[in-house]
């Protein structure tokens, strides 16, 4: 036998041997449950079954055309997300309006609760959800942990205060001066808020440091910090503990304000930026954020 017959016979064994080669699997579907798992990874820490952050609506094996974030998961934001073909959304407060999101707490017994499942409007709009093929994935707690502060920095951001920040506390911002009345019209254009803005104190006091506090906050928090500044600007406070505190405050002729803008209203900066980290996170589909924007309305 010659070279060339056993190069024959190689070549024949090679081409054989090719016909059984195994082709490469075809690339995962991106599912809600991919990105999530994704998200988990790369926050850490717990997720407990029992905390606030997971699925809250839809199916988690949905194949993900694309990703909205939002402070909120209202039935208008879910409307302009399945019209923009973001069927994946993570919010940031509930969407069932109560702690339990629409699931009564555990050990209930019969009756009615805020957020129960039975509610007639939770079950419009869970079937929503379901008809538009819709998935609503919690991420709060382990957002909010972020040692980026977003939902602060996200928030000075808006106003336009990133680089009046207070070293070492990214809370408290050195604010060009200006009366009270003309920081909380700054406030009211740069927010584009209607009638959820409200504000006690002097409106004539000049302010230069403003304490920022996104969502809820605290009597403890506002005692604490009211001294150490000019304004103090958070999302929602208690009324009869916060705001009548910063009133009798004034009465007392301390120049000092509350201004509160709107909880969920305080938090949408912070969710535009997570849309803008949920891009470095999952490169195989679109991702933006979706505004709730200010529901309250003056009468004319």
């Amino acid at each position: 036998m010659n070279s060339a017959d056993i190069s024959r016979r190689r070549f024949a064994l090679i081409a054989g041997s090719a016909s059984v080669i195994p082709k490469l699997a075809a690339a995962e579907p991106l599912t809600a449950q991919t990105v999530a798992q994704r998200i988990r990874m790369t926050l850490g820490g717990d997720w407990p079954l029992t905390g606030p952050d997971g699925f809250k609506a839809g199916d988690p094996s949905t194949v993900v055309k694309g990703i909205a974030t939002t402070a909120m998961a209202t039935l208008d934001v879910l409307k302009q997300a399945s019209k923009a073909n973001t069927n994946l959304i993570l919010t940031y407060e509930p969407t069932f309006y109560s702690r339990m999101d629409g699931h009564l707490p555990p050990g209930a017994v019969g009756g009615r609760v805020a957020g129960d499942a039975d509610d007639p409007v939770i079950k419009a709009k869970r079937e929503f959800i379901d008809k538009n093929g819709l998935v609503v994935f919690r991420l709060r707690d382990h957002w909010q942990a972020r040692k980026e502060s977003d939902m602060v920095t996200g928030l000075a951001s808006a106003l336009g205060w990133s680089a009046h920040v207070v070293k070492g506390d990214n809370s408290l911002y050195e604010v060009p001066p200006a009366t009270a009345e003309a920081t909380v019209n700054l406030i009211r254009s740069k927010l584009n808020l209607r009638a959820g803005l409200r504000a006690v104190g002097d409106r004539t006091a000049t302010v230069r440091r403003v304490l920022l506090f996104p969502g809820s906050m605290t009597p403890a928090t506002m005692w604490q910090r009211y001294s150490d500044v000019d304004m103090v600007i958070a999302g929602e406070v208690r009324e009869w503990e916060n705001t009548h505190y910063a009133a009798d405050m004034f009465a007392a002729g301390e120049k000092r304000a509350l201004v509160t803008t709107g909880r969920v209203v305080s938090e949408e900066p912070g969710m535009r930026l997570c849309a803008d980290w949920v891009k470095t996170l999952v490169k195989e589909v679109p991702a933006k954020w979706i505004g709730v924007g200010d529901p309250y309305w003056r009468p004319a």
